[in-house]
């Protein structure tokens, strides 16, 4: 980590900086109980752009699902099926999981202009704190840049702050009382 001076006097480090700053909160989308939130996510053909030489990791997955169906029709690879095991099935599960995720991120990251995350429309031209033409939801500019770094850690954000007691509703803290002590003086 090598440390430079700036011209302020303030020492700035040339690393960077984990985690990052966070623009937005998923907070911000308002809580609607009878309304299911659809967030917009590339179609097969933006993502399949991305996928490159990767699909060479998806080839133990399609040989296994190959001999799976091979199985039906000769009960002697069964037993390979069953010595290859859980863990091969697994693995390649895992393997095709990861490189969806990376799929997905890389094509938001790649779509250069502003857009709703609800429906997918092209908000250029538009105001700052409006609502959508499209769908109507209401969007701010670092709300769209957080989605961007990475839509489904902001989806899992959004839900479990949904969770969450509602910041009005008052609740009762403190030190928890319990009928039966511990003999030991553990509490």
């Amino acid at each position: 980590m090598t440390e430079t001076k700036d011209s302020n006097s303030l020492h700035k480090y040339s690393v960077e900086v984990v985690p990052p700053t966070v623009l937005a909160t998923p907070n911000l989308v308002a809580r609607a109980e009878s309304d299911e939130i659809h967030w917009w996510q590339p179609s097969w053909r933006d993502s399949l752009r991305f996928v490159g030489y990767r699909w060479i990791f998806l080839t133990p997955a399609v040989g296994l699902v190959a001999l799976s169906v091979w199985f039906w029709f000769d009960r002697g690879i069964g037993y390979l099926i069953l010595f290859l095991g859980i863990k091969l099935l697994i693995v390649t599960t895992a393997i095709a999981l990861s490189l969806a995720g990376y799929v997905v991120r890389r094509a938001v990251k790649a779509k250069t202009e502003p857009f709703c995350i609800f429906c997918g429309y092209n908000l250029t031209c538009l105001p700052d704190h409006y609502r959508c033409p499209e769908c109507g939801r209401p969007y701010t500019w670092d709300l769209v840049a957080e989605y961007r770094r990475d839509p489904r850690w902001f989806v899992e954000r959004w839900q479990a702050g949904r969770e969450l007691p509602e910041p009005t509703r008052p609740f009762a803290s403190g030190k928890v009382r319990r009928r039966n002590r511990a003999k030991d003086g553990t509490e």
